[in-house]
C-alpha cells in the first residue's frame, strides 16, 4: 500500500487514513491508490467486520483532488479520467461492510465524493467544513457527490452546496442529516471507532445484508426494493449466527457472533 494511505486493524475493525497531513490529505494517484487497496483489503479479511476512514492529522479529513497535480495534466489526459467509475469502480466498488466516516477537518470537493460514496455513518469534528468546491475552479466535478448529496441531505440545501461551492459547517451537515454527531477534534476518531466496535459485535453476515438490501434497493421501486430486503434476510436466518441470537436471548447471555 502506498505510504500516503496507512491500514491499520483494531478488533474487528480496519481504519484506512489518508496520510499527507503537510497537504491537507489532498487526493493524488498514490491516496487514491491507497483508499481502494485498503478497502480490498478489509473485504477480503473475513476478521473484518467495519471500517473507519479518516485523514492524518488535525486539519483535514481531505481538501479534495491535488491541485497542483492537476495543473499540471496535459489537454490529453482528458481520455484517462473519462470513465474512471467505470474502471475502478469507484473508491470502494461493491462494499457491503459497514463504512464510519471520521470527518476531523476540511472536507472539500474530491473528498465530498469520497464520503459520500463510502461512508454509511458519519462522525464529524466541530472544527470540519465541507465545501463542494469544484464549481469554484472551472469544472462540474466528475464524482458521486452530484447524484449522492441530494439524495442524503434535502435537495435544496444540496442544490445549494454544488452549485455555489458555498463552505458549510459541521453544524450545517449536522442539521441536513448529513453527519451522525458533532464531537471535540480530539474525540472524533475515538468516537467512530466507537461506532464501528460497537456494530462489530453484531452479526456481521446480518449486517451486510442490511448494508446491501439498503444500497441497492435504492436504485429500484419501493415494492421490488422490499421484494430485494424480503429475500435477503430470509436468507440470514439459515445462518449459525441466526440461531445464535435467539438462544442467547433464551439464555439470558450476550450472543456471540462468528459470521457463519
Amino acid at each position: 500500500m502506498p505510504d500516503e494511505v496507512l491500514y491499520e486493524t483494531d478488533g474487528h475493525v480496519a481504519i484506512i487514513t489518508m496520510n499527507r497531513p503537510e497537504r491537507h490529505n489532498a487526493i493524488n494517484e498514490g491516496v487514491g491508490a491507497g483508499v481502494r487497496e485498503g478497502f480490498e483489503k478489509a473485504r477480503a479479511d473475513r476478521n473484518i467486520r467495519a471500517v473507519v476512514l479518516t485523514g492524518a492529522g488535525e486539519k483535514a479529513f481531505s481538501a479534495g483532488a491535488d491541485l497542483i497535480r492537476m495543473a499540471q495534466r496535459e489537454p490529453g489526459d482528458f481520455g484517462e479520467g473519462f470513465w474512471w467509475p467505470r474502471q475502478h469502480g469507484g473508491w470502494a466498488g461493491e462494499f457491503y461492510k459497514p463504512v464510519i466516516g471520521a470527518i476531523n477537518g476540511y472536507c472539500y470537493a474530491a473528498a465530498m465524493n469520497l464520503m459520500c460514496e463510502t461512508t454509511d455513518i458519519r462522525i464529524a469534528s466541530n472544527t470540519a467544513t465541507f465545501c463542494y468546491a469544484e464549481i469554484l475552479r472551472g469544472f462540474s466535478g466528475a464524482g458521486p457527490a452530484i447524484a449522492l448529496l441530494p439524495r442524503q441531505a434535502p435537495y435544496a440545501l444540496a442544490m445549494e452546496w454544488l452549485l455555489t461551492g458555498k463552505v458549510f459547517t459541521a453544524q450545517d451537515a449536522y442539521r441536513a442529516g448529513l453527519v451522525n454527531e458533532v464531537v471535540p477534534l480530539a474525540q472524533v476518531k475515538t468516537r467512530a471507532i466507537e461506532v464501528a466496535q460497537e456494530i462489530s459485535k453484531l452479526a456481521p453476515i446480518a449486517v451486510r445484508a442490511i448494508k446491501e438490501a439498503v444500497v441497492r434497493g435504492m436504485s429500484l421501486d419501493i415494492p421490488n426494493a422490499m421484494r430485494l430486503a424480503n429475500t435477503i434476510g430470509v436468507l440470514t436466518r439459515y445462518t449459525e449466527d441466526a440461531r445464535e441470537g435467539p438462544r442467547a436471548f433464551a439464555e439470558k447471555r450476550p450472543p456471540v457472533y462468528k459470521g457463519r
